[in-house]
Parts: C-alpha cells; structure tokens; sequence
C-alpha cells in the first residue's frame, strides 16, 4: 500500500492560539506579505490590527496596493492599525507585556508580531537572560491568543542561539508552518506542516474578488 499523500489547500488564520510563520528569508521577510495581505483584508472589513515591530521593518506603505485593490478607505483602515516598535529587546518586551491591555479596548482580531527573535540575538543579552525574557513574552502571549490569535514571524535560522530560542518557542505554539518556495519567479510559497501543505501566492492578480478570497482563507471565530 502505498502512503497517502498529503493534501494542499489553501493556507487559513487561526482562530486562536500562536502561529509561527517560518518563511525561507530572513526573520520571516517572504512571510510578511502574506500576513500584510491579511491584515489589510481584516481592516477593510472593520477588524483591529496590533503590528508589533521586532525588525526595525514596519512599512505602512506595503498595506496600500491591498488595501487599494478592496476599494476601501487607506486612511479610515489604517486608524485600526495600531502599531509598535521595538528598537530593543526590552522594548519589544514591554510592547508584548503592555497588549495585553490594549487589546481589552481594541477589540483586535489578530495580533502579529514581526521579527521577534532578532530582538533576541543581540550578543550584548546574557542567553539565559535572553531566553527567560522570550519565555515570558510566550507565556503573556499564550494568555493573549485565548482571545485573538498571534501570529509570529520568523526565517530560516541563522545562528545555533537562534535555533535554541526556537526550541524554547516550541511548547507555546499551537501551529508551526515552515515556508519554502514552490515557484521564487511565481512568487508562490509552500507552507508544510503537520505532513499537510497550503499554497500562497505572494503577488495574486490585484486580489480579484477580495471578497470572495477573504472567505476562502480566512476563519475568525472571536471569543467573547
């Protein structure tokens, strides 16, 4: 008998939980856009966004062509984009601490943050100190995505630290998908995980029929 094959569908937001988006670039650089499209449907719709920025990478500018293509209002969806930067991995900690109440008043309906482990490599952070700062950063997330889910980005791992603070990730995630390229020219992405995987186009057609796309890859259930 022969094994069965996996399935591909189309990738969906979790309801809940922490996601880590692992894309093939550095600190979840190719991923980030799937996400950006994301976002920008859910702030079309009226949802709330928190972005908290751990790579010193947030452009608001890359919502618009989205945002632009869903006939909505750029200036009226970005009001419920709240964004956060961390330019040092106890901001970043504090911006991850300080959500938890924010989101009481937002009402967000997911939460991202970008980059969050190259906060984490800084060789002027002892590693035991590092990797306690990560674990309660999880644990305040883990509270969080009861509520609205969390989806964390990051790469390909770069240096033996990074692979140990992706072990530390490990026990607070609820779903891991890794991204390779199907197609770089195509800009398609692969996502793996759990033995299934799910097809992104990083550039679709102008998201024709947005509408209709936001249903198919998109699952939100709030818990009130």
């Amino acid at each position: 008998m022969h094994p069965a094959k996996p399935t591909t569908r189309n990738l969906q937001i979790p309801s809940s939980g922490i996601t880590l988006l692992e894309g093939p670039g550095s600190f979840g650089k190719e991923v980030r856009t799937v996400v950006q499209n994301w976002s920008a449907l859910l702030l079309s719709q009226g949802h709330a966004v928190h972005w908290i920025d751990g790579g010193h990478r947030f452009d608001p500018s890359k919502f618009f062509p989205a945002m632009r293509s869903l006939n909505c209002s750029i200036e009226e969806s970005l009001r419920r984009l709240y964004i956060g930067r961390g330019f040092t991995l106890h901001q970043l900690h504090a911006l991850i601490v300080r959500v938890r109440h924010e989101l009481a008043l937002t009402k967000a309906s997911i939460i991202v943050i970008d980059g969050m482990l190259a906060m984490f490599l800084d060789e002027q952070i002892k590693r035991f100190e590092s990797r306690s700062i990560l674990r309660h950063c999880l644990a305040s997330l883990e509270d969080l995505a009861r509520f609205c889910p969390v989806i964390i980005l990051d790469g390909r791992t770069t240096t033996p630290l990074h692979q140990q603070l992706k072990h530390t990730m490990r026990p607070y995630l609820s779903q891991h998908f890794k991204g390779q390229w199907e197609n770089q020219k195509q800009r398609r992405l692969r996502f793996t995980s759990n033995e299934q995987h799910y097809l992104v186009d990083i550039e679709s057609k102008k998201m024709q029929d947005a509408q209709q796309r936001f249903e198919e890859i998109t699952s939100i259930d709030r818990v009130e």
